[in-house]
């Protein structure tokens, strides 16, 4: 007997599009700056455990000028120039997974709502990818509520909006920590895009694990009984 599927959200980087690829491809536009998405990336890791941030950008602002040892202007200027600007900017070159439109198409024939929950601003890379012509219910993003995923608040907030229970949700994402285990957090189904790299270093076990989005629409059409185009 076929689960019910009320719904399915959905992370973006580095889930609908290939990240190891864009970076290859960028690497002469942003090598220049691997120390300062190290940096950022650690930094945000230790933003997901204060708890809600009021201003999250603003926080994010002080705590990596106190890492460079810079003003806080010439930290802003940096951080919009390489990472909000600089690297949304690229996503003009940057395709989206094989079968990810087919798999959309698929879950849309079916009546299913679908919402984006990521922790950066995911809106205007979604709309240079052709991401925007899908009925999305929410497009959201951690910075502006103030807490980044495992925390389940984002994905409590677009069950809300889709009108279904956690039990009989969906979450895919490629982050076994944040996706995986915010999904957790959140009484949800979950959906593990397993990159060729990746090993599961955690205590975590996903529900369903895939490597490609033709294996998601066989999981879609055998576990919850949806209808292939």
């Amino acid at each position: 007997m076929a689960k019910k599927l009320s719904g399915i959200t959905f992370d973006f980087d580095a889930t609908f599009y290939n990240y190891p690829r864009m970076v290859g491809r960028l690497i002469h536009r942003f090598g220049p700056h691997v120390k300062l998405i190290y940096d950022l990336t650690d930094e945000r890791a230790k933003l997901r455990k204060e708890g809600k941030i009021v201003n999250f950008r603003k926080r994010q602002l002080e705590v990596m000028a106190k890492r460079w040892n810079k003003p806080l202007d010439w930290t802003e200027k940096k951080l919009d120039k390489v990472v909000y600007d600089g690297w949304n900017s690229a996503f003009d070159k940057v395709k989206p997974l094989k079968d990810v439109f087919n798999m959309l198409d698929m879950v849309v024939a079916n009546d299913i709502p679908i919402s984006v929950v990521s922790d950066y601003p995911p809106k205007d890379k979604m709309q240079k990818m052709g991401f925007l012509k899908y009925p999305w219910k929410i497009i959201m993003n951690g910075e502006d509520i103030g807490l980044l995923k495992p925390d389940p608040t984002g994905l409590h907030m677009a069950m809300e909006k889709m009108g279904t229970k956690p039990e009989e949700t969906l979450h895919v994402g490629d982050s076994m920590r944040y996706d995986i285990q915010g999904a957790k957090n959140a009484g949800m189904m979950n959906a593990w895009l397993k990159w060729w790299w990746k090993k599961n270093k955690y205590n975590i076990q996903p529900d369903y694990t895939f490597t490609n989005f033709a294996q998601l629409m066989d999981i879609l059409e055998k576990e919850f009984g949806l209808k292939r185009l």
